[in-house]
C-alpha cells in the first residue's frame, strides 16, 4: 500500500491505487499447515490535507472455495481472507519524506475443514500503528518504505455444518499482525506506477483455552496503479 504519492509537490490531493499482489506463504493450524498460493487484489482510497492524510484500504474475499486435499488424500483447510484498514498519517518534520499515524483493522476470515465438513468464520478487529518513508528515487520517482504493526486484534468466532449452526469449542480470538512493503514508483502526471514486494504475517490464538488458533504468513511481489483523481 502506498499511502502518498507526488510527495514534493503535492498539498491537498485525492488519489486511488489498484494494487495487485501476489501471495505465496503458509497457512498453519494446531496440527496441519498448507501451502497458500494465488494472487489478492487491494484497493485504496487517500486523502491528505497538507501535514494529514487519511487513508482506506480494502481487500475482497480471497482464498479457495472447497476443499484442498493432500496427494494422499488426506483434507486440509482452506481459508478466504478479506481485510479493511482505515489510516491517518501525520507528517514528521518539515519535509513529506517521514509520516508516522495509526487507525482500526478489521479482518474476516473463513477456514473450510472436512473432517467433519466444518467452516470456522472469525472476524477480529484492533489498532494499526504505521509509519511510512517516501525517499527521492532521481528525478520525480520515489521509493516507498512502509512498517504496520497490529498487536492486539480481538474477535469472535462461530462454527457452522452448512447452514446450520453449531456449538463452538472456542468462542474468542486474540490475534496479532505485521504488514510491510517497499515499492519503487515512476511518477508521471496524475499517475504513478509502483512495483516492489509486501510481506504480511497473521497470527491468532483462541482466549480459552489458549491454543493457536492459525497462522498465515504470506511474501510476494506486488504492483501498483495509483491515480490522482483531485487537487
Amino acid at each position: 500500500m502506498a499511502v502518498l504519492s507526488w510527495p514534493a509537490q503535492a498539498r491537498a490531493e485525492t488519489t486511488f491505487s489498484i494494487e495487485g499482489f501476489t501471495v505465496s506463504g503458509a497457512h498453519a493450524e494446531q496440527g496441519s499447515s498448507v501451502p497458500i498460493n494465488g494472487a489478492a487484489g487491494f484497493l485504496e482510497l487517500r486523502q491528505r490535507w497538507k501535514p494529514i492524510d487519511l487513508v482506506i484500504e480494502g481487500i475482497p474475499s480471497v482464498g479457495g472455495s472447497g476443499y484442498l486435499r493432500t496427494p494422499t488424500g488426506y483434507p486440509h483447510p482452506l481459508t478466504n481472507v478479506s481485510i479493511v484498514n482505515a489510516i491517518s498519517h501525520v507528517r514528521i518534520g518539515p519535509t513529506n519524506r517521514f509520516w508516522l499515524g495509526g487507525g482500526l483493522i478489521i479482518i474476516n476470515q473463513q477456514t473450510s475443514l472436512l473432517q467433519p465438513p466444518l467452516e470456522a468464520a472469525s472476524r477480529l478487529a484492533g489498532s494499526r500503528y504505521e509509519g511510512v518513508a517516501y525517499l527521492p528515487a532521481g528525478g520525480a520517482n520515489t521509493v516507498e518504505l512502509r512498517a504496520a504493526y497490529m498487536p492486539a486484534l480481538h474477535g469472535a468466532v462461530s462454527y457452522e455444518i452448512g447452514y446450520l449452526q453449531v456449538p463452538p469449542g472456542y468462542g474468542s480470538e486474540v490475534a496479532e499482525a505485521t504488514d510491510v512493503s517497499a515499492e519503487y514508483f515512476f511518477q508521471f502526471h496524475d499517475f504513478a506506477l509502483g512495483a516492489g514486494a509486501r510481506g504480511i504475517d497473521y497470527n491468532a490464538h483462541f482466549v480459552t483455552p489458549p491454543q493457536l488458533a492459525d497462522r498465515n504468513t504470506s511474501v510476494g511481489a506486488l504492483i501498483e496503479a495509483r491515480f490522482r483523481i483531485a487537487k
